[in-house]
């Protein structure tokens, strides 16, 4: 994997690379839900030689906040793209410079598609996840992956009292498979579905996604997709991937994932996204990006 890495940028894109997009489960953090000594190491370096690195998940904002001031985004000017896109942050400002929420009389009636017996529908209050009946065994692991508390609720529609960047939906992946395809159906104007993992569904405004999100972010940038290197392992990474001049699948990603990518890396527990990015910054002269 590192000498096709080091062939890859050998050869050069035509650009240079000036900005790092790259999700974080499964991709920058390992599977302990932290970023390694190395890793942070490399990211600041590049970012010390001009990189803007732009953390891009589907955590909410105060998920990924923690993982931001790690790398100092705050002093390099670097960006926060939560929500799959519905929100992006500027860490510099400490500021919300875009951002599309579910439209509040959609909630209702998202409520009314997800079955209570199969699923769990979730949304936020604050810093805390609410979820519709008792937390099943993924509400769970959300709430820890995220480190946030879980509010139990019979009235998902009282207790949502916040516009909501998106909702999740857990349950069993057959059946959410389906359930995917009604909630397109039935909100095909309104509303987006689609699984980030298998037993989880992400339902954002109609067009939201990392990749809308990141090109409206370079667009403020005055940035071009050709000096982008987006990172990723998950089916809502394929996007921005496809977006990005290069991009980098790390080697625990799913199929579909790798099959798009420009190379393969290595795991998020091998300190995939710092392979990458140690060799852009041998192949590379970095130009401070316009901000």
């Amino acid at each position: 994997m590192a000498s096709a890495l080091h062939e890859w940028t050998r050869k050069g894109t035509g650009h240079n690379i000036r900005f790092l997009a790259t999700d974080l489960d499964g991709t920058l953090l390992t599977s302990g839900k932290c970023i390694t000594d190395h890793t942070k190491r490399i990211l600041i370096e590049a970012q010390n030689r001009g990189l803007t690195v732009i953390l891009a998940s589907g955590r909410p904002l105060y998920s990924i906040l923690p993982f931001a001031n790690e790398l100092e985004l705050d002093k390099h000017h670097g960006f926060v793209i939560a929500y799959n896109g519905g929100l992006v942050y500027d860490c510099k400002s400490r500021e919300t410079i875009y951002e599309e929420t579910i439209p509040a009389c959609m909630i209702p009636a998202l409520r009314a598609a997800v079955p209570c017996e199969n699923f769990r529908l979730h949304g936020y209050r604050g810093n805390s996840i609410v979820v519709q009946g008792e937390p099943d065994e993924w509400s769970n692991y959300i709430a820890r992956a995220n480190k946030m508390p879980l509010l139990k609720t019979d009235n998902f529609i009282e207790a949502i009292v916040e516009p909501q960047h998106k909702c999740l939906v857990t349950g069993a992946p057959r059946r959410l498979w389906h359930l995917e395809k009604k909630i397109n159906r039935l909100f095909e104007a309104s509303l987006s579905a689609y699984r980030s993992e298998s037993f989880l569904l992400e339902v954002v405004p109609k067009g939201i996604d990392k990749a809308e999100s990141l090109r409206k972010l370079l667009a403020m940038l005055n940035g071009k997709t050709e000096e982008l290197l987006c990172c990723g392992d998950g089916y809502n990474d394929i996007g921005m991937m496809q977006l990005g001049g290069i991009s980098c699948a790390t080697s625990n990603a799913k199929r579909p994932v790798k099959q798009i990518a420009s190379f393969v890396t290595d795991s998020n527990d091998s300190d995939g996204v710092a392979l990458a990015v140690e060799c852009l910054l041998k192949a590379n002269t970095y130009a401070p990006a316009s901000q």
